[in-house]
């Protein structure tokens, strides 16, 4: 008996039993066959749309950054402070820096003093100079001193000053002060030479 006269000879409920269970099976089989690689087709390309939306900005946002990288390095290279640097030649800085700041005293009117050349340090391409020297001057005097080295070619910065005031003092008399200043100057970090590239004579 062939598979069609045994079919054909059940009752009518197990046929349609049968015809929905291929149906299912059907089904099944299009869902795995087709849906489900088309699903995944669609969500690598939508994986891949955003990985490259995502590099496309992280891009951008470098060429951004280095636009301005390039903006600021042109800014520090013409900034009017960066002509006020200490800059090594027959004298040295500190040498240099001394000499800055017994100028300003002498224009304030006050004797040159002894200067103590301090520990300098290096941080992003600059080279700290310091100086720390005593002095006894009026507030006046002090004023002028400030004027001086803010006018001269150099720049110089005031890092630390500690005065003392005598203790009694007239109502109308401009007290002398002991003050300790310690003042800064700066220079471009010295860059080491790139090695000479030497070349092979063949024999």
């Amino acid at each position: 008996m062939s598979a069609v006269a045994k079919l054909a000879a059940l009752p009518r409920n197990a046929r349609r039993g049968i015809a929905l269970g291929m149906l299912v099976l059907l089904m099944l089989l299009a869902w795995l066959l087709v849906v489900m690689p088309i699903r995944l087709v669609a969500s690598s390309q939508d994986d891949w749309r955003t990985e490259i939306s995502r590099q496309i900005s992280h891009d951008r946002g470098m060429v951004k950054s280095a636009t301005k990288i390039r903006e600021a390095s042109v800014t520090v290279r013409n900034a009017p402070i960066r002509s006020r640097l200490y800059a090594a030649g027959a004298v040295s800085i500190d040498d240099q820096l001394q000499n800055d700041l017994r100028a300003a005293l002498m224009q304030s009117g006050v004797e040159p003093t002894t200067f103590k050349i301090l520990p300098g340090s290096t941080a992003k391409g600059l080279r700290e100079h310091r100086v720390e020297f005593a002095s006894i001057m009026s507030v006046d005097q002090l004023r002028s001193l400030y004027t001086a080295l803010e006018q001269q070619a150099h720049y110089v910065r005031v890092e630390r000053l500690r005065i003392e005031s005598p203790a009694s003092q007239a109502t109308n008399e401009n007290p002398r002060l002991t003050l300790l200043m310690e003042a800064r100057g700066y220079s471009l970090e010295a860059q080491p030479e790139p090695a000479a590239t030497r070349v092979a004579r063949a024999n």
